[in-house]
């Protein structure tokens, strides 16, 4: 995903984790095929942060919502869910 997609999600879209780099501290706990849903993005200024920050809400391991926070490195990181089903269906026609 390109930045300038990241900045056009909507609150509520799904994204899913495409790659992990282990190294990173602010993918711990996520891998290939995890699954956010698009909270918003957080003005550096209206938070006292050096940079805006991405929010995502996930659901935890008990089913209850866990909010992670990224950089706006996190777009290399994930795609679309259904940018990735049009896809999976175009390759499934041969097309």
């Amino acid at each position: 995903m390109t930045l300038e997609e990241l900045k056009s999600l909507r609150e509520g879209e799904v994204v899913i984790f495409t790659k992990v780099d282990e190294k990173i501290t602010e993918y711990h706990n996520h891998q290939v095929g995890d699954y956010m849903i698009f909270l918003e993005i957080e003005d550096a200024n209206k938070i006292g942060s050096s940079n805006d920050v991405v929010n995502f809400c996930r659901n935890g391991i008990d089913e209850t919502h866990v909010i992670s926070h990224f950089s706006y490195e996190i777009c290399h990181y994930i795609e679309r869910k259904i940018k990735l089903e049009r896809d999976k269906k175009l390759s499934n026609l041969g097309i």
